[in-house]
């Protein structure tokens, strides 16, 4: 009798599913009495009382179908009613969970049993370290790139012959990509317009400025050749360390071989034993001892302009005349199409990576 009573009273233990307002939902089975919870229970994470949810659960519930216990009265009266079941606690928790705090004292005896695992409160989210971006870096990554971007630039300008020169605009695109690519991975993805503008502005001055310094190496490379873009006397002294060089101890020999060798280089062809005695001691006595001033520095700059009546003023108007000359010459090439499409996809490039756009 007692098995068949405990049977029939497993028919009225319901499911309850109850959240607590920590956010973590659990759940148990239980014998209503009255449609009331007949035992406290509390929360396995916080320990906060979850009766009352429990109880408003159990309001809402429709009542059980009541079941005829087909044993006698006397025999059911005569069997001790048992106890409450203990209820069974099934959730889902994260599996970090925190371990659960202790019920009050009061209800120490009607708690359920304590679960061990690793729930976290929802609140406890601890998010994955993020990469802090830096500016700085990205800045300075910015700089690097322009400036090893734009040796490579000038190197390839300045010493390549005429065909690599052509090609070597499009280096300008690997200027501008390689400044974009280190301000994005020094700067660890900071991305912002401002460093994108920088650097394209970066990339810009670079590139215009490598142009300024190869075109005007090729300005003062033809200027040589016909002795233009320089003072006289910076000219002669150039010329006066040659002869020297070429007639150290100034003897006879030296002289002419030194005198046919320049007849020989305008188009004649001239021996040494055809060179008159006459040019060799007007050689050695002016000529050679001029020089000889000139290379040792000796004979002043002043000096030199009063011997040969020369105006100084002049020469500076001339050498700015020749500035002015070249920077016209050089916005040409600035401004021509091919270089202006060049300098925009570089510094568009630029941009494009720094800001990871």
């Amino acid at each position: 009798m007692t098995v068949h009573y405990l049977a029939t009273l497993n028919l009225f233990m319901i499911e309850i599913k109850v959240q607590c307002d920590c956010g973590q939902k659990f759940k148990f089975d239980v014998e209503p009495v009255n449609q009331q919870m007949p035992y406290a229970v509390t929360c396995p994470i916080c320990g906060r009382d979850g009766t009352g949810k429990a109880n408003a659960i159990l309001q809402q519930m429709a009542p059980p179908a009541p079941v005829t216990a087909e044993a006698p009265a006397p025999v059911i009266a005569m069997v001790a009613a048992p106890a409450p079941a203990a209820p069974r606690l099934r959730m889902s928790a994260p599996s970090h969970a925190a371990a659960p705090a202790e019920a009050p004292a009061a209800d120490a005896a009607m708690a359920p049993p304590a679960i061990t695992g690793l729930a976290r409160h929802p609140g406890d989210t601890t998010a994955a370290p993020v990469k802090k971006s830096s500016f700085g870096m990205a800045l300075l990554g910015a700089l690097i790139g322009t400036l090893a971007g734009t040796l490579v630039y000038f190197l390839v300008l300045k010493y390549c012959d005429v065909h690599y020169r052509i090609v070597a605009k499009f280096l300008a695109l690997g200027v501008g990509g390689l400044a974009g690519w280190l301000a994005e991975v020094m700067g660890k993805g900071e991305g912002s317009k401002e460093l994108g503008g920088i650097t394209a502005v970066l990339v810009l001055c670079g590139l215009i400025g490598s142009q300024y310094l190869i075109a005007l190496g090729w300005w003062h490379e033809e200027l040589a050749l016909f002795g233009q873009g320089e003072t006289a006397y910076s000219l002669n002294v150039q010329s006066a360390k040659q002869v020297v060089q070429a007639v150290p101890t100034g003897s006879e020999t030296e002289i002419r071989n030194f005198l046919a060798k320049q007849a020989s280089e305008d188009g004649n062809t001239v021996t040494p034993a055809a060179v008159s005695a006459d040019d060799v001691k007007e050689f050695h006595d002016k000529t050679l001892p001029q020089d000889q001033d000139l290379a040792s520095g000796k004979m002043t700059e002043a000096q030199y302009d009063a011997q040969n009546d020369i105006d100084p003023a002049k020469e500076k108007e001339s050498q700015k005349n020749e500035e002015g000359t070249f920077k016209s010459v050089f916005l040409l090439l600035l401004i021509s199409r091919s270089n202006l499409i060049a300098l925009a996809g570089a510094a568009g490039l630029a941009y494009k990576l720094s800001t990871n756009a």
